[in-house]
C-alpha cells in the first residue's frame, strides 16, 4: 500500500505574490495501490463537492503515466482530502502533489522530486504553493525564461506559529484574479520588492519586528480584501491581540496571523469572536508551519 501525505499551504505571505509560500500542518492524504482495474474513492472534507470525473489529482497520476510512457493495468485510490477547497491554502497543490506522489511510486519512482516539482508547476502555473507541499517549510521560488525552477528553502523559526480563520463561504480563482489590477506603478513595484527582499530575510533569521515592518503588499491585497469578509476587522483584532504580522491566505477566502506560540490561543479567540459578532460561519484553527512537506509511506 503507497499511503502519500501532503500539506496545505499558504501564499504570498503578503509582498511575495506568486513567489512565497509556507507548508501548513493540515493534510491530505492519498492511498494507492496497483489492481486489475481502476477504483476510485473519496472521502474527507467536502468530498461531496469533490467528483471522480474531471478529478485533479486522477489528472495529475495521468500527467505522470504519459510523461514517463508507462501505464499501470490498473490501480485503487483513496483520496482523503484535508485541505478545504477554494479557501487559500492549497487545495489544488495538494491534490496536484498528491497525484504526481501517488502514480511516481505506483510506478516504481521513475522520478526524482525536483521532476515531480517540475511537472507540478507546470501543471499548476507557478511554484509558489506546489514547491512547499512537495518540499515543506518556507519557500521563495520563480521559474526562469528557459523553465528552470529556482527556489531556496527557509526553515521557520521554532516558535512561530499561524492562527487561521477558514470562513465556510469560497472565493473562485477567476474571482480573485479577476479584481487585480492589469498595471501597477513603479512606486508599488518598488515598495513590493523591497518589503519582499526584507521579509524573506526576517523569517530566514527570525526577525519578527523585521517581518512586522514588511508584511505589507501593494499588489493584490488591497484588491483582493474587498472579496473577503471582515477582512479589516479580523487584521485589528490580530494584530491587537498578539500577532506580529497578518495576510490573506492566498488569495483567500482564509485569513492568517503569524504569532509566537505563546500567543497563538489569544489570536485564535479574538479572530473566532470577530467572526461570531459578525455571524460569520466559519473556524479559527492554530497550525505549526509543516518542516517536511509530502512524505509517501510503503507498506
Amino acid at each position: 500500500m503507497i499511503r502519500v501525505i501532503v500539506p496545505a499551504t499558504t501564499a504570498n505571505l503578503g509582498p511575495g505574490f506568486d513567489s512565497l509560500g509556507m507548508a501548513l500542518s493540515q493534510y491530505s492524504i492519498f492511498e494507492c495501490e496497483a489492481a486489475d482495474d481502476i477504483n476510485i474513492e473519496i472521502e474527507g472534507l467536502e468530498a461531496d463537492k469533490l467528483t471522480v470525473e474531471n478529478n485533479l489529482v486522477i489528472d495529475c497520476m495521468n500527467r505522470l503515466f504519459e510523461y514517463i510512457g508507462n501505464y499501470p493495468k490498473g490501480y485503487r485510490l483513496k483520496i482523503i482530502n484535508g485541505v478545504p477547497l477554494a479557501r487559500g491554502m492549497g487545495s489544488s497543490a495538494a491534490a496536484i502533489v498528491g497525484g504526481l506522489m501517488s502514480a511516481n511510486a505506483l510506478m516504481g519512482f521513475p522520478l526524482e522530486k525536483e521532476d515531480i516539482l517540475k511537472l507540478a508547476t507546470e501543471i499548476e502555473g507557478h511554484p509558489d504553493n506546489v514547491a512547499p507541499a512537495l518540499l515543506g517549510q518556507l519557500i521563495v521560488s520563480t521559474q526562469t525564461k528557459d523553465g528552470e525552477i529556482v527556489y531556496q528553502t527557509i526553515k521557520p523559526f521554532e516558535d512561530l506559529e499561524c492562527v487561521l480563520f477558514i470562513p465556510e463561504y469560497e472565493v473562485s480563482t477567476s474571482d480573485s484574479r479577476g479584481v487585480l489590477p492589469k498595471r501597477i506603478s513603479m512606486a508599488d513595484a518598488v515598495h513590493n520588492s523591497s518589503h519582499l527582499a526584507l521579509l524573506v530575510m526576517g523569517f530566514a533569521n527570525g526577525n519578527k519586528d523585521l517581518i512586522a515592518k514588511t508584511m505589507d503588499d501593494k499588489i493584490h491585497e488591497p484588491y483582493r480584501k474587498i472579496l473577503i469578509k471582515q477582512f479589516d476587522d479580523f487584521k485589528e483584532a490580530a494584530l491587537n491581540s498578539g500577532a506580529f504580522a497578518f495576510s490573506l491566505s492566498g488569495a483567500g477566502s482564509t485569513i492568517i496571523a503569524y504569532v509566537s506560540k505563546e500567543n497563538s490561543e489569544n489570536v485564535c479567540k479574538s479572530l473566532q469572536r470577530v467572526a461570531d459578532e459578525s455571524n460569520l460561519e466559519g473556524k479559527a484553527v492554530i497550525l505549526k508551519p509543516c518542516t517536511n512537506g509530502a512524505i509517501c509511506e510503503i507498506s
